[in-house]
């Protein structure tokens, strides 16, 4: 039976984030403004000798066959000082990634946004070679190349760079959601001893660290996504992988892996719970080889099943730290 959507799924919520994320990106038109002040340069270049530029002679050749001007395709040092920004039209050109890029000449993305960094002499060449030498590949491989080819690459490599985004995103929702169902649950059970807040008046931004009845230390972190401590001994921890592609399950289980290993390292005692939106055959034989999680939950089924929650609860807060 199809599914119908509620804004208060879980799994829905997430794909509303990502397609307003990706709306609202694509009009800024952030590759069109680009365009536009590579268009309206009007200072003189010079792109000989190219090799300095890394410019092929086979795609320098096929640009003059389209009669195109040549900073409309490739990528020159001096407008690109003028006018960081046009790095991801040039980036997008190339059909390289924010990612990518960085291993050869480091982050990107405030130049691309338009920060008033001045881009020095030697990085904005670097920059430059590196776009050239990619996008003459690109043209001297392809059959008839054209200028709106290279328009629709910029277009996928925002996409690309979009996807990147909302895998950030989708982890900090998760994290987010969890966390407040966590302490929603300690509220409604009076165990919340400091900072005083109630059900109704949770801040936006959540304190790092709460402390809970019983000497308990609830410290929200990166590594792990929640830990308790009593005396300073880590009592368990639990990590939010909210992600709900199952392309990306095995790799999200590999990094919440490393955190559990960590934990096991600092107290041989501690229990590791893992939290994750989607569980596959082949992550469920990884948990199990590994012996490093006590318990493994749905997110959805936490979020949307007060069974669910309830077992949750009673293994962490009753069988694991003995608050309850």
């Amino acid at each position: 039976m199809p599914l119908e959507p509620g804004k208060s799924d879980y799994a829905t919520g997430l794909r509303l984030t990502k397609s307003l994320l990706v709306a609202t990106t694509l009009q800024r038109h952030r590759d069109i403004v680009a365009r536009k002040l590579i268009e309206g340069f009007e200072e003189p270049l010079e792109f000989r000798p190219l090799q300095q530029l890394m410019i092929e002679d086979g795609a320098w050749e096929h640009v003059r066959t389209l009669a195109l001007t040549p900073q409309l395709v490739f990528c020159h040092p001096t407008l690109l000082r003028a006018h960081p920004s046009t790095s991801l039209y040039y980036r997008g050109m190339a059909g390289l990634s924010i990612k990518a890029v960085k291993d050869y000449f480091g982050a990107v993305e405030a130049l691309e946004a338009g920060s008033s960094t001045r881009l020095s002499e030697e990085k904005a060449l670097r920059m430059a070679r590196t776009y050239n030498l990619f996008l003459s590949s690109i043209i001297v491989n392809s059959t008839h190349w054209s200028l709106e080819n290279g328009h629709r690459t910029i277009l996928a490599t925002m996409g690309i760079t979009l996807d990147g985004a909302m895998r950030n995103k989708v982890g900090e929702i998760a994290e987010d959601r969890v966390r407040r169902m966590i302490i929603e649950w300690l509220i409604e059970r009076d165990l919340v001893v400091e900072p005083h807040m109630t059900v109704e008046h949770i801040p936006d931004d959540l304190p790092k660290q709460i402390m809970l009845k019983k000497d308990v230390v609830m410290r929200f972190s990166s590594e792990p996504d929640v830990a308790f401590e009593h005396d300073r001994d880590l009592k368990a921890s639990v990590e939010i992988k909210g992600g709900i592609d199952p392309a990306g399950a095995l790799e999200r289980y590999g990094a919440a892996k490393k955190s559990f290993e960590h934990a096991v390292r600092r107290s041989g005692r501690c229990r590791n719970f893992y939290l994750c939106g989607v569980l596959t055959d082949e992550v469920t034989n990884r948990i199990r080889d590994d012996r490093l999680v006590e318990k493994t939950y749905n997110i959805v089924s936490l979020l949307n099943d007060a069974g669910a929650r309830e077992e949750f609860f009673g293994e962490l807060f009753h069988h694991t730290l003995r608050m309850v």
